[in-house]
Parts: C-alpha cells; sequence; structure tokens
C-alpha cells in the first residue's frame, strides 16, 4: 500500500550549502511489503522515501528510511546524493591539472562520503605515487623518489619528512589493515591537496599574475 502526504519542512544537511539548512518535502510515499518465508514466521517491512529541496540553494536530494518490523527497532536512513563529508578543490578543474589525477581525486572522495577511511589512504597514497611518477619517473622506492622531488626543487627537506608520513598512513593501510582516525585522514588529505596545488597549479597561477601585473616603470637616469 503507498501513501503520499503533504508539504513539510525539515532541518538537514545541505552538500551545496555546506551546512544544515531549511528543505521543503516535496514528496513522500510509504511502501509496505511482506514475505511469508516457507517455514517461517511473516516478514513485514516499510520503505519510506522522500524528496527534500533545499530552501536556500534549491538543490534536491532522496531520502529512504526502512523499518523491518521483523528486526524491532532496525531502522535503515540513507540520503541520496549522501553527505559530502569534505569537499573536493576547486582547482583539479585548473587546466593544468592531469586528467588521470583528476579522475582518482573524484574516487578518493566518493570514498571519503561513503565513509571509509583505509580505501581514502590508499588513494591518497596512489595520488603521491602518480604524480612522482609523473615527475621523476620510475626511480626506485617511494623515498628515492621523494628525494629526486626534493632534488628537483618541487618539494623543500621539511616537506620531505611531511609527504613520508602521509604516505606511511596509506602503506599501514594497505598492508597492516591500519583504519585511521577522521582527523588523520583530514590530515593525510591536507597534505596530499596542498602538494597537488603547489606543483601542478601554483606555477600556472604565478604565470598568469606575472603577465597580468603591471611593471615597475624604469628609474629615470639622472644627469650629472
Amino acid at each position: 500500500m503507498t501513501k503520499v502526504s503533504e508539504k513539510s519542512l525539515e532541518r538537514i544537511h545541505c552538500n551545496e550549502c555546506r551546512r544544515e539548512t531549511r528543505h521543503e518535502l516535496l514528496r513522500k510515499v510509504v511502501d509496505t511489503d511482506s514475505e511469508q518465508l516457507v517455514e517461517g514466521p511473516c516478514l513485514e517491512w516499510t520503505m519510506t522515501s522522500e524528496t527534500f529541496q533545499c530552501c536556500g540553494c534549491g538543490s534536491v536530494k532522496l531520502r529512504r528510511t526502512l523499518f523491518e518490523d521483523f528486526a524491532p527497532g532496525h531502522v535503515t536512513i540513507q540520503y541520496f546524493p549522501p553527505p559530502v563529508s569534505r569537499h573536493p578543490p576547486f582547482w583539479q578543474y585548473e587546466v593544468t591539472f592531469p586528467d588521470e589525477l583528476r579522475l582518482v581525486m573524484q574516487e578518493v572522495y566518493r570514498s571519503l562520503d561513503a565513509n571509509n577511511r583505509r580505501l581514502p589512504m590508499m588513494g591518497a597514497r596512489t595520488l603521491l605515487d602518480v604524480l612522482m611518477l609523473d615527475k621523476v619517473g620510475d626511480v626506485g622506492t617511494f623515498d628515492e623518489k621523494l628525494k629526486q622531488l626534493e632534488g628537483l626543487g618541487f618539494i623543500s627537506s621539511h616537506n620531505r619528512k611531511v609527504l613520508a608520513a602521509a604516505l606511511d598512513v596509506g602503506n599501514a593501510a594497505i598492508h597492516r589493515g591500519h583504519a585511521p582516525k577522521a582527523d588523520e585522514v583530514n590530515a593525510v588529505m591536507d597534505i596530499v591537496e596542498n602538494l597537488l596545488h603547489a606543483v601542478y597549479v601554483l606555477p600556472d597561477m604565478a604565470e598568469r599574475l606575472k603577465k597580468t601585473t603591471p611593471q615597475r616603470p624604469a628609474k629615470k637616469k639622472t644627469t650629472p
């Protein structure tokens, strides 16, 4: 049996506004169904589907709530699209940013939105590996590649130690089953984003600024 309710307002997290905002309920559908087991009880469940629209930006999302009568207290709530845990950087769409890295970044952020932690750290290590392969080639171990990055001026000695720490989190997630905490995940993402931005985006931005900034007038020579 299906029931449709009237409109109402509710505060829900909005991915576009990046905070909780008032959402208008556009449509609510309640479906109830059941299944009789061959030798057992009748299993019943209720699925509520609600479509909301943000009163601020106008974006639309779906909320599904599953209540299983045969499992008291078992309620599953899902949002589509899911709440964004970390927004990807806007500069990923810069012309100078490689497509291969952009695609990997999108997979990493989708994994973060799914509340995963190990997979994003593996992806962060992949991002660094692709960057190093692009800039210094396949010169050996991660540590040797980091040294090459430092030697070519892409990173400083201090930054090399910071990157090594971020890489170790990815290694631990891959080889030792390490599940990093949320603040550790954010720290690794900060480090990786800063490096990608510095290597691929800032040089082009600096060149554009140089071309559009008026030059200082030459000093006039004074006659003795």
